[in-house]
């Protein structure tokens, strides 16, 4: 559709505008076009508070490069008029705070799953190697009870186990 007839739409016009152009490599180019273009129905959205300036906002403001966000606000602070300028660089400005904190959360549920697997891991060892000695230490009190039975002397029961002339006494 030319742009012509889009622009003779209104607010879908500026809808139909961003989508025809959506893929263009410069978004400051699309925005100082769009905002040339558009000026009677920027006027229209100021009356809705902006609605579509702050859409397409949010939506290219993802796709431009950090450094060149500075350029982009200083298109669209040109084009409005000097009282709304605040309002809608308070809009960006939220966006970074907005990304912000979602970076923010992103990278603590990193981290909190990242030490709870550590956790988890460290846990799992102690407890093998608990496990483990728990095991030996039964199974020289095994071998030293049946030892006991067979009627070996207690010398050889504490040579052959490693354990304490009291550990084997309290076998019986």
């Amino acid at each position: 559709m030319p742009d012509d007839q889009i622009k003779q739409k209104q607010h879908l016009g500026m809808m139909e505008y961003f989508m025809k152009y959506i893929h263009v490599r410069d978004t400051l180019k699309l925005w100082e076009e769009f905002l040339e273009n558009f000026k009677s129905c920027i006027l229209l959205d100021k009356e809705k508070g902006y609605i579509y300036i702050r859409n397409f906002l949010w939506y290219s403001d993802n796709k431009l490069p950090e450094d060149k966000q500075p350029v982009l606000e200083k298109i669209i602070t040109k084009h409005l008029p000097k009282k709304d300028k605040e309002d809608i660089m308070r809009t960006i400005a939220q966006k970074y705070r907005d990304e912000g904190i979602r970076i923010g959360e992103e990278n603590m549920r990193t981290i909190a799953q990242k030490y709870r697997e550590e956790g988890i891991k460290m846990g799992q060892e102690k407890g093998k190697l608990e496990g483990k000695l728990e095991g030996k230490e039964e199974g020289k009190l095994e071998i030293a009870k049946a030892t006991l039975l067979k009627g070996y002397p207690l010398e050889d029961i504490t040579l052959l186990t490693g354990l304490s002339r009291a550990q084997i006494q309290s076998i019986l």
